[in-house]
């Protein structure tokens, strides 16, 4: 998820074009497997930006250009949970810096659990030792954006989606 505190400023085309998902058309749901797409919701204050299951703006590198582009102007919070781990990671941007960022890596595979990233002053709601750690982004991560001021959008009408497929003729 990445929340952009733009107060409404932008239109989801905006955040497009800087995230770089050009040709991507709105849709309603439910959405085919084989489709990109993103969603997006705003509350009062923020935008709330959600990836598909393929992982596309995590995995995009105009994802981290947007968002440092974006930051020069409103606060930026990013994060992200494992599918099959307890990895997790955040960064929180603020007044044109970074304020926050912190990386957990779980890999099942090696059996490994790392803290990769533990910049700047923690945040209200995260977990104040390491054995912590595994149990917590599903709940540590609410309680930040809370904190943020960022509010929970739970009326599924308010989401916008848009997808790009991925099928090649």
């Amino acid at each position: 998820m990445i929340y952009v505190r733009s107060y409404n400023t932008l239109s989801d085309q905006d955040f497009m074009k800087l995230l770089g998902l050009q040709g991507y058309h709105k849709a309603s749901p439910p959405l085919s497997w084989d489709v990109s797409h993103v969603v997006f919701a705003n509350d009062s204050e923020w935008t709330h930006i959600a990836d598909d299951y393929g992982y596309t703006l995590w995995h995009s590198p105009k994802t981290a250009g947007a968002i440092a582009e974006l930051s020069a102007s409103f606060d930026i919070f990013r994060n992200s949970i494992g599918d099959i781990d307890y990895s997790f990671e955040f960064e929180y941007h603020q007044s044109g810096k970074l304020v926050r960022k912190f990386v957990f890596d779980h890999d099942v595979f090696k059996g490994t659990e790392i803290v990769t990233a533990d910049t700047g002053t923690k945040l209200f709601g995260e977990p104040e030792t390491f054995s912590d750690l595994k149990t917590s982004a599903e709940k540590m991560l609410p309680t930040i954006t809370q904190a943020l001021g960022i509010v929970r959008v739970t009326d599924p009408l308010q989401n916008r989606f848009y997808y790009k497929s991925r099928k090649t003729n």
